[in-house]
């Protein structure tokens, strides 16, 4: 689940990082993964580079994985909620959940794998019954 909102003028950053720990707050422990980033500030690098950072406008992006879509989802609504119950000035919010599937490799024994070729043959013509 994915949800951003943002926030400029002065101490954007500083209301940002606010709506962050808001939203961390809200939803609790029960995800898998969190990720609260600052687009413009540390989302490319995790941290900021500039001890005097003071960016007019800021980007705040929560994404986190959780096993039910449901519970995805809160993120984006707690974000959303922001407009109302956060730090001032806050707009241009989106949200998104997405299924993530997984692919893991795995080693079968040769023995427990059967080996089948089937060749099908191509034709223009329209099947018929």
């Amino acid at each position: 689940g994915e949800g951003e909102i943002s926030y400029a003028g002065a101490n954007a950053l500083a209301r940002a990082r606010l709506a962050g720990d808001i939203v961390r707050e809200r939803i609790g422990d029960g995800f898998v993964e969190l990720r609260i980033d600052l687009v413009g500030s540390t989302s490319a690098h995790g941290r900021s580079f500039d001890a005097d950072e003071r960016p007019y406008e800021i980007r705040l992006r929560v994404a986190g994985r959780a096993v039910t879509r449901g519970a995805a989802a809160r993120i984006g609504e707690e974000v959303e909620a922001l407009y109302l119950n956060g730090p001032a000035g806050g707009g241009g919010t989106r949200k998104y959940v997405s299924e993530q599937v997984g692919v893991a490799s795995t080693l079968v024994e040769r023995g427990l794998v059967a080996a089948a070729t089937e060749y099908l043959e191509w034709s223009d013509e329209p099947a018929t019954a």
